[in-house]
């Protein structure tokens, strides 16, 4: 079982930021001066290329991710190769930039119409793990008639009881994982650029269905185990 709580605090950490992670100061000097223009054009630079290098990081998790339904694979890995397209774009285009209207609309392009932080990354993040979490479900759901046919095994033995208490704590647990993750990844990944910062309240519902769901499955193999130990008489919780 693969649990993320790093990930899934970093999801977090995102939502809380939104776009103001990387976002420059409303409070910058209107002032057209070349001084302005080219410290503006600095900063704005720098800020096309933390979101390369979050795209690049964003790819690789999607590439790697094993438990990837096709759909939700292909989906992530096209969104990400339009807005690299798109920022890299912008960065080549703002090295050349000479006024600050240029320079604001891309910037305006950068935040608005990629949302690489506040939307791209929990997106990601949130839907690799809701198909991991929906991956061991059904892995865990399909050894249910195993597990059942090795506690009937027990009858009449001091374990058996306890195991067939456990056995309905595993199914509870299994089902609950199941359900909680069923529908993160649709939800999710239907949002857009545009949709914020009015889906803010999506992302932070699936971490907590999703924190939700991986503490299902570590209770759920923490019955089986105790299942295991009842074989060998084991009467305790």
């Amino acid at each position: 079982m693969r649990i993320h709580p790093i990930r899934l605090g970093v999801v977090g950490a995102v939502i809380a930021s939104g776009s103001f992670l990387f976002a420059m100061s409303a409070g910058a000097s209107t002032s057209a001066s070349p001084a302005n223009i080219t410290q503006f054009q600095q900063k704005l630079e720098q800020q096309l290329t933390f979101r390369v290098n979050q795209l690049q990081v964003l790819s690789t998790d999607v590439t790697k991710a094993t438990s990837l339904t096709p759909s939700d694979a292909s989906t992530l890995a096209a969104r990400l190769t339009e807005a690299t397209a798109n920022i890299t774009g912008l960065l080549a285009q703002v090295k050349t930039d000479t006024t600050m209207a240029e320079l604001r609309a891309a910037q305006k392009s950068m935040i608005q119409g990629n949302r690489v932080f506040a939307v791209l990354t929990p997106q990601v993040f949130e839907v690799i793990e809701a198909d991991s979490v929906a991956a061991q479900a059904a892995t865990l759901q399909s050894g249910e008639a195993a597990l059942l046919a090795e506690i009937d095994t027990l009858q009449g033995q001091p374990g058996y009881a306890n195991a067939l208490k456990h056995d309905t704590a595993y199914v509870a647990e299994v089902n609950l994982a199941a359900a909680d993750s069923a529908h993160v990844s649709t939800v999710v990944i239907a949002q857009l650029p545009q949709d914020f910062p009015g889906d803010t309240h999506v992302f932070v519902n699936a971490n907590h269905q999703l924190l939700a769901a991986d503490i299902a499955l570590a209770r759920a193999n923490y019955n089986a185990s105790v299942i295991g130990l009842a074989s060998g008489g084991y009467t305790g919780s």
